[in-house]
């Protein structure tokens, strides 16, 4: 028979024991949940609204952002001379052909789909592969055009007009072997007309004085300080651009060639990271976060058309007028981007 006395030793021996594994337990917890709020995501953004956004995630999750912050040609760039060794845990730029190319790579995790409801036209640019998710849509090209310098009777309205001998050496647009939102435009325009007809059309544009220029940013002083009557760029800038020339008129001629922002994580992502990293997505896909885009770049890429139900796009894209979209198929034009650049830049833009 065990005495008082020796049970009341075993108990206290193993309280004490219970009470240091507690301890133990307790301390490992809080410098593993001290780490994952340590761990900084880096993303590498090419959106006018992305710091903004970055900062909104970090003050509603206490997840630090390393935001890296270019536009969209030294972008891909960057991404492409790393890829033997991606510094980046999220990408975040406009254009799927883009996106298609670095999951032929290897580079982007495939098959993950965050919890959201996306409209018709977001569920349509989802890709199968799941290796990236759709954010928002711009158009990626539109006209901006100044009706004070243009007669009434020759402003633009299509794709055709601006290759009118009233708009001779008038006509500017990006070059897109710099600009990544104009390859989309010109794969548009190739895929609507047809590739040889297509390529006919911006010969007849050179032919007629058509100025090439490096971004939309430049495209659009040209226009501001007369260089051009007409300049064709994103329609988020072109909406932006009309807050410092209100006179301006846009033009959104029949295709549009639509340009949806996209978010994607690498491939490497594991653990903690891939965590925070999915979280980052989703939170970008949710009401707040999709507030904070529409708070963050007025002058150009809050111009969007929301791909959520129940967001409503700004008032400011009633200035796009009566749209008919072109969807491009990003495993087609993702392959034959490096084929028509270099041809435009042969035939276009030299």
């Amino acid at each position: 028979m065990t005495s008082m006395a020796s049970t009341s030793r075993r108990t206290s021996k193993l309280a004490c024991r219970f009470a240091r594994q507690l301890a133990t337990a307790t301390l490992l917890g809080l410098g593993a949940s001290a780490q994952a709020q340590a761990a900084t995501l880096t993303v590498y953004g090419a959106m006018g609204y992305d710091q903004h956004v970055a900062q909104a995630f970090t003050q509603a999750t206490g997840i630090p952002v390393n935001l890296i912050h270019l536009s969209t040609g030294p972008l891909l760039a960057r991404v492409q001379a790393e890829s033997g060794n991606p510094q980046w845990d999220v990408l975040w730029l406009d254009g799927n052909q883009a996106m298609q190319t670095f999951a032929t790579q290897g580079l982007l995790q495939c098959g993950w789909t965050p919890a959201v409801r996306y409209t018709a036209l977001g569920q349509q640019l989802v890709p199968p592969s799941h290796c990236w998710q759709p954010v928002g849509v711009t158009y990626a090209g539109v006209i901006l055009y100044n009706p004070k310098t243009i007669a009434q009777a020759d402003w633009p309205k299509t794709w055709a007009d601006l290759a009118k001998p009233a708009l001779r050496g008038k006509v500017g647009m990006d070059n897109p072997a710099i600009s990544g939102p104009t390859y989309p435009l010109v794969a548009g325009l190739l895929q609507h007309l047809g590739d040889t007809p297509g390529k006919a059309y911006f010969e007849r544009l050179k032919a007629n004085g058509l100025k090439v220029f490096p971004t939309n940013s430049v495209t659009l002083r040209a226009l501001q300080y007369g260089q051009i009557d007409a300049a064709v760029v994103q329609s988020s800038a072109a909406i932006g651009f009309l807050h410092e020339m209100p006179a301006l008129r846009i033009a959104t001629p029949a295709p549009a060639t639509v340009l949806p922002s996209d978010l994607a994580i690498g491939k490497q992502m594991s653990g903690t990271l891939q965590q925070q990293a999915r979280r980052f997505v989703q939170w970008v896909l949710s009401p707040a976060g999709q507030a904070a885009m529409q708070q963050g770049d007025a002058d150009a890429d809050s111009n969007d058309l929301p791909l959520l139900e129940g967001v409503a796009p700004l008032p400011s894209l009633k200035l796009l007028g009566r749209v008919q979209p072109l969807v491009l198929d990003p495993a087609v034009w993702g392959l034959r981007e490096p084929q028509v650049i270099d041809w435009f830049t042969a035939h276009i833009a030299r």
